[in-house]
């Protein structure tokens, strides 16, 4: 599960800058003991540049879906209560 989190209303102008937020929820496989991990990444998108600028990311492992589930849906209000309130959802 992949969703992207904007602050701009327009987040697929390349003609704007915009600060992003993108959320992963990825099942490792059997062979991890936490076998599923809710990835945090922040980056902007600049304009003048048009390239993505990378700022960082936090990982969390867990061992059971439920607890992942949880973790993503928990970041994911964090992150729109600071006013990334619009979503991009990935396949």
């Amino acid at each position: 599960m992949v969703q992207i989190l904007w602050k701009s209303s327009e987040p697929h102008s390349p003609a704007k800058d915009h600060d992003l937020v993108e959320l992963r929820l990825v099942d490792l496989g059997e062979t991890m003991k936490s076998r599923y991990l809710v990835r945090e990444i922040h980056a902007f998108w600049s304009a003048s540049g048009q390239q993505i600028e990378w700022k960082g990311y936090k990982d969390h492992r867990f061992g059971t879906p439920q607890e992942a589930h949880l973790s993503f849906v928990t970041r994911k209000a964090v992150i729109a209560n600071a006013g990334f309130e619009h979503t991009t959802v990935l396949d």
